[in-house]
């Protein structure tokens, strides 16, 4: 009975990724939502899963894939997904000096990456990042991520600033369908994002990488599903994941870049 109500959810998913806009938080990539104050800064605290610190190693890894990642271990249950994407985004008026500039402050980048209704800032250069709810098989997902962003650079160089995130902290916010018998505990989920951003070589754009990955474990049941049918489900969270936060940054990196101009130029 738990098979087959699995199936025929998960056809449904494939169908359309359910996707609604109420919201929650979650930890490292990250993407959920409660209605959310933005960009004040709040006595909100990290996420009740804190994330151990990132190697380089970490974080090339990730960086390093091209599209969309997906492993399963059908004896422990295991399922690691995920998506890497490249970024160039043109900036009108821009040169290397002012995108070097704009992105060496890390609050004004952070409310470009994500929608401003959808980001709260936790701590200094930390960013509560919130998701749209996400339906996979008999799991409901309304994840945010914690995420920490800062800016490396030398002050001879402008083309090695680079704007870095990394997730430190999330919370899956999961919910179980009725009748499925298993705790959103036992899923084990983690969650990881990270991204990095530089000015192009010829001033005109940003340019950059990000990278997501979200681990689980499949309860029994689940993992009698066929493995297409499983990488077709998660392709579709890949994608509308990866769809929401390019979309997110193109939009705002070009209306707040705009505005930090702006700015300049009154101060003369």
């Amino acid at each position: 009975m738990i098979l087959h109500r699995s199936l025929l959810l998960l056809s449904l998913v494939v169908a359309s990724a359910a996707f609604s806009d109420t919201h929650r938080t979650r930890r490292a990539p990250s993407f959920s939502s409660a209605s959310a104050s933005s960009t004040s800064s709040t006595s909100t605290q990290l996420s009740a899963k804190p994330r151990k610190s990132w190697t380089q190693r970490e974080r090339s890894t990730i960086l390093s894939r091209t599209g969309e990642y997906f492993t399963l271990d059908r004896f422990s249950g295991k399922v690691e997904f995920g998506s890497s994407s490249n970024i160039r985004t043109n900036l009108d008026n821009s040169s290397l000096g002012s995108i070097t500039k704009w992105l060496s402050n890390d609050r004004a980048i952070a409310m470009s990456i994500w929608d401003e209704k959808l980001i709260t800032e936790v701590e200094p250069q930390v960013y509560r990042l919130k998701l749209m709810t996400l339906m996979f098989v008999t799991i409901q997902l309304a994840p945010h991520v914690d995420v920490r962003m800062w800016t490396e650079g030398t002050n001879t160089d402008e083309t090695a600033t680079t704007f870095k995130l990394e997730s430190v902290a999330f919370d899956p916010n999961i919910q179980i369908l009725p009748g499925v018998g298993v705790s959103a505990d036992s899923l084990g989920i983690l969650i990881d994002v990270v991204g990095e951003l530089y000015p192009s070589k010829d001033g005109r754009a940003v340019e950059g990488k990000i990278g997501f990955v979200t681990k689980g474990e499949l309860p029994p049941p689940m993992r009698l599903l066929p493995e297409q049918a499983l990488k077709g489900s998660l392709s579709t969270i890949n994608r509308t994941i990866t769809k929401f936060a390019m979309d997110s940054f193109q939009q705002g990196a070009r209306t707040k870049y705009r505005q930090f101009l702006q700015e300049e130029q009154k101060r003369g």
